[in-house]
């Protein structure tokens, strides 16, 4: 019997339609649902994408809104008055005899002292006169002293005189004329011709020592006009102190504000040139309108560091009406809208119109009298971007930040007044 062996056994090749193992065909399919599965997760986390855009696209815009929780609060009503600033005392120096300078002590910006020297005047032509009137007060002097030594015995010679007349030793006319020696005119001659010459010698030594010229007040020079070897007359005045460690600002009211304010009312100053806001009180209120109609008002505030200077100008915030335990809400939360005042809550991502009444204003506040409740949140930023039943979204709420899974929640808590 003779076997025929196949083509694939003479040459030693394999049989390719020989049957793959099992443990191959088992990797083989694992790796194929391997990749299906991860391409089931793609398609469906891209389809989940794609369908929460479109839901985002698809759905209303909502408005980001700042809200604020209503509370009952003191209120009042302020207004704010320009006006300048002026020194508490300013002097200007004046000169009384001409003549060149000789020296300059100190210059424009210098803290002085009253008195304290600031530029000297030639003396040489005043010096002549004042040691003329010196020797002419000590002359007096000396005289003064003989003449009144001489007084007082003419008294008593008149004393003497009186007896011997009684006894008819001297004249009617001897008595007369020792009386007359012994009178008090010719003391006060005497004392006439004295204080003459002292007068004389005190204005000499005036009009020398003037040629120091001097700060009239404590303060700070403003103004220095001289130099050595200028001449200073009385006609112009060369300087100026200036007393800064108190300033004054006054304001104008109308009539309609003048009866709500008095003396001793606190009052808020503010200086923007010099970056100063300070409390003050008000000093004096006129009771007479001026030739505008304008009554005045004055406050005086304290400035020992000297940065407010004269004519600077200056606002005064001053309250002329107040409330207390009122539901207020910030200004810019009124709209006038459809003929009416209204304030926009906040209630379930939606904001919901309510008309208010308004009362008392301080500038930043608004009293509410009607339309809303303690409790409403109202939307204090972004009332001008939405309409009754806009879709909101509140960011924060009394200041603090909101998280997003939290802004229902918190909407929700508004609207009391409807309820």
């Amino acid at each position: 019997m003779r076997f025929k062996m196949k083509q694939s056994e003479l040459d030693g090749s394999p049989d390719l339609k020989k049957p793959i193992g099992k443990k191959k065909m088992i990797i083989a399919v694992a790796a194929i649902l391997l990749v299906l599965l991860i391409g089931v997760r793609i398609y469906g986390a891209a389809q989940s994408a794609a369908e929460k855009k479109a839901a985002e696209q698809n759905r209303q815009n909502y408005v980001p809104v700042e809200a604020l929780t209503l509370h009952k609060q003191s209120i009042s009503s302020a207004i704010t008055l320009s006006g300048k600033v002026e020194a508490d005392k300013e002097a200007s120096v004046v000169v009384g005899t001409p003549a060149k300078v000789t020296a300059v002590y100190a210059k424009v910006g210098d803290s002085v002292s009253k008195g304290q020297v600031l530029f000297s005047l030639d003396k040489t032509d005043l010096m002549s006169s004042y040691n003329q009137a010196a020797a002419a007060y000590q002359l007096a002097q000396a005289g003064y002293q003989t003449n009144m030594a001489n007084y007082e015995n003419s008294k008593k010679n008149y004393e003497n005189m009186k007896q011997l007349y009684e006894i008819g030793a001297v004249s009617k006319s001897e008595l007369d004329q020792a009386a007359l020696a012994a009178s008090d005119a010719v003391q006060e001659t005497y004392k006439g011709q004295m204080a003459q010459a002292k007068a004389a010698y005190d204005a000499a030594q005036k009009a020398l020592n003037d040629m120091d010229v001097k700060a009239p007040i404590d303060g700070i020079l403003t103004a220095l006009d001289v130099k050595i070897g200028s001449m200073v007359t009385s006609a112009v005045s060369p300087a100026r102190v200036v007393d800064l460690s108190k300033v004054f600002v006054t304001v104008s009211l109308s009539e309609q504000e003048i009866n709500r304010v008095h003396s001793g009312q606190s009052v808020q100053i503010e200086v923007p040139a010099a970056s100063v806001k300070v409390k003050g009180v008000i000093d004096s209120v006129s009771i007479a309108a001026n030739a505008q109609g304008k009554y005045t008002l004055k406050t005086y505030v304290d400035n020992k560091d000297g940065v407010i200077k004269p004519g600077m100008f200056a606002n005064m915030t001053l309250s002329i009406a107040g409330k207390d335990n009122v539901l207020a809400v910030p200004t810019d939360a009124v709209i006038f809208h459809g003929g009416k005042d209204v304030v926009y809550i906040a209630k379930e991502n939606a904001a919901v119109e309510m008309e208010v009444t308004t009362g008392l204003e301080s500038g930043t506040e608004t009293e509410i009298v009607s339309g809303l409740a303690e409790g409403d949140i109202i939307i204090a930023k972004g009332q001008n971007f939405v309409q009754d039943g806009s879709e909101i979204k509140v960011v924060t709420l009394d200041g603090r930040q909101v998280e997003q899974d939290d802004t229902a929640a918190s909407a929700q808590t508004g609207g009391g007044a409807q309820e």
